[in-house]
């Protein structure tokens, strides 16, 4: 099975990136180079400018004393010359903060529990992916933090509208995920439909922001992890490509 987490790798220090890189994929940790959002958390050089978790290469602690370190999500930092058992407890640390505060693989973890559970049980649990659609568009419209801002507001919408049995989780700056346990399809899709109409009655305090969804309804409970997440992945697209669309697969 492929790794359940995966970080963004990205210093300009090649001694440290090669020290970092080798622990993280001893771990069973995919590294990402390209794109920041299809990690969990970031390892970068210095303080990131938007909010999104990642642990801050710096020369010297006194270097954060006026950076927006709560603001923009900085779990932690590394100092250059810091031992690899350090290292590994500081990439253990943040691992614990984002299955807290929900990621990639906090979702993906919390899917697997759920197939555990109808494997032991029977039954069948749905999957919801939503997404801001034009999160680039945005990000140039308004500022970074004004959107963090209306993204946590959906959040909260997405749980207002969902039972208490469900599990909402922020995946990404721009991506939600929803397991719902022992639900069918229909069920999913009327839920999507009433985060829909939250969404449109708040548009204008939301900026106008429109949202996409992706669900797909699990069965089989020997199905891989990757195969599901590839088939949500796929429902979403074609949400966006719809414009927001309810989409299934």
């Amino acid at each position: 099975m492929n790794s359940i987490y995966s970080v963004y790798l990205n210093t300009k220090n090649l001694i440290l990136k090669e020290k970092i890189e080798l622990l993280l994929r001893s771990n069973n940790i995919d590294v990402e180079f390209e794109d920041i959002f299809n990690s969990d958390f970031a390892i970068v050089d210095n303080v990131l400018r938007y909010a999104f978790p990642h642990i801050a290469i710096i020369d010297n602690v006194k270097s954060l004393e006026n950076l927006p370190i709560l603001k923009n999500e900085t779990i932690d930092f590394i100092l250059e010359d810091y031992s690899e058992k350090i290292l590994k407890l500081k990439l253990q640390n943040a691992i614990y903060f984002v299955l807290a505060r929900g990621s990639r693989g906090a979702f993906k973890q919390r899917v697997l529990k759920e197939l555990d559970k109808i494997k032991r049980s029977g039954g069948s649990f749905s999957l919801a992916v939503i997404s801001i659609l034009d999160f680039n568009e945005r990000e140039k419209q308004i500022s970074q933090f004004s959107l963090d801002e209306v993204s946590k507001e959906i959040l909260k919408l997405i749980k207002l509208s969902m039972r208490k049995s469900d599990d909402v989780l922020k995946i990404s700056r721009k991506e939600f995920g929803v397991v719902l346990p022992f639900t069918e399809l229909r069920n999913t899709e009327t839920a999507c439909e009433r985060i829909k109409r939250r969404i449109k009655k708040l548009e204008k305090n939301l900026r106008g922001i429109k949202l996409a969804f992706g669900i797909t309804e699990v069965v089989n409970p020997n199905e891989s992890i990757e195969t599901i997440m590839e088939r949500l992945k796929k429902a979403l697209y074609i949400s966006e490509g719809n414009r927001g669309e309810i989409s299934f697969l």
